[in-house]
């Protein structure tokens, strides 16, 4: 077992002697094994697929099909369908505690979920970039269904998407479209990092198309913000004082934009930060101006972060093996989706 593994392990079982009954705690350790050394490699055999349309898509004719993401319009929005794994399939057979099976069944769900929402957002992120449309992999309609992975596997995968969805392949694809290709196979939302980045980001853009600016300039400052984590954790850019100055130097921003960038802080912590003491009705008017070349210099630092997760990639993509993948990425996993942390501050 890779000592990834070991240690999501040995947190998940620390975890469950906190949180569940004294009589199914010894029946969770057991049942965890069985799910780690046999399920989630049993689950390679097979495949799952989640289809979601996009609010906020409407008169986008996009299409596009890869292995792993299906993309075509049908009448009002655009639909997305996306491969993820099963783990979260299949463990009522392990877990016969309730207790237990509540508490693994749950982990698994929010861990496929997280390479399904992941396949979704590396769309919508892209589709901002390219359309400066805010869509929401979150509408109205959810198609879920298993199909065996095999050499026929994208077959199946076309034929599930067309006939849950009755959408429309288009055979040309002009300028934009193919940059919005390009976007989809570079931005790999599996990596927390930049996931986090583009949910602060579009989280920006819906809020300035809703005339929230205040609100607008701190969830773009927070995409700043996870950008110098990424530099201080995965390019080793580390700083006392200034962590700011020196990851926009590693991605070698110029000094114009240096500047913009430390204004678009200093506003965030008079505004956004903290009740601003004076002209609180004023934002909007004042910062007029600033406020799209605040999103355009972010932008131009997403698009270096993205090249440099490229360039040096720590989570895989697409992965030949989910097994593998989970095997390697167990503990980013636990980190990212489970509410360890969380319950520490609500408690």
């Amino acid at each position: 077992m890779h000592q990834n593994t070991n240690k999501f392990k040995s947190k998940f079982c620390q975890w469950a002697q906190a949180n569940l009954p004294s009589n199914s705690i010894n029946k969770f350790t057991n049942s965890l094994n069985q799910v780690l050394n046999n399920h989630i490699a049993d689950c390679d055999s097979r495949v799952q697929i989640m289809i979601r349309n996009l609010s906020d898509s409407e008169k986008m004719n996009i299409s596009f099909i890869s292995n792993e993401v299906i993309i075509a319009p049908k009448r009002k929005s655009l639909f997305v369908g996306v491969l993820m794994p099963s783990w979260d399939k299949g463990l009522s057979k392990i877990c016969k505690d309730e207790y237990v099976y509540d508490a693994i069944s749950w982990f698994f769900h929010f861990a496929s979920q997280y390479v399904a929402r992941s396949r979704m957002i590396d769309v919508i992120s892209s589709i901002n970039i390219v359309y400066g449309r805010s869509c929401d992999f979150r509408g109205d309609k959810l198609f879920k269904l298993i199909i065996p992975r095999n050499e026929r596997v994208k077959d199946e995968f076309i034929s599930a998407f067309m006939r849950e969805t009755k959408a429309r392949f288009l055979h040309e694809n002009g300028e934009r479209e193919r940059s919005l290709v390009l976007w989809v196979n570079k931005v790999n939302t599996l990596d927390p990092f930049v996931h986090r980045i583009f949910f602060n980001y579009i989280n920006a853009c819906k809020l300035y198309d809703g005339q929230f600016d205040e609100e607008a300039i701190t969830s773009l400052d927070k995409t700043v913000d996870v950008i110098q984590q990424y530099a201080r954790e995965r390019m080793s850019i580390k700083g006392t004082n200034n962590q700011r100055e020196l990851t926009l130097s590693a991605f070698e921003m110029t000094e114009s934009e240096k500047v913009l960038l430390t204004r678009l802080y200093d506003i965030r912590n008079y505004f956004g930060g903290h009740p601003s003491m004076s002209k609180w009705w004023d934002f909007s008017e004042i910062f007029e101006g600033d406020i799209e070349s605040f999103f355009e210099v972010v932008k131009r630092l997403i698009y270096k972060t993205v090249l440099h997760e490229n360039n040096n990639r720590v989570v895989e993509k697409n992965p030949p093996s989910w097994s593998e993948w989970f095997e390697e990425h167990s503990m980013m996993l636990w980190e990212t989706v489970w509410f360890e942390k969380i319950e520490k501050h609500i408690r």
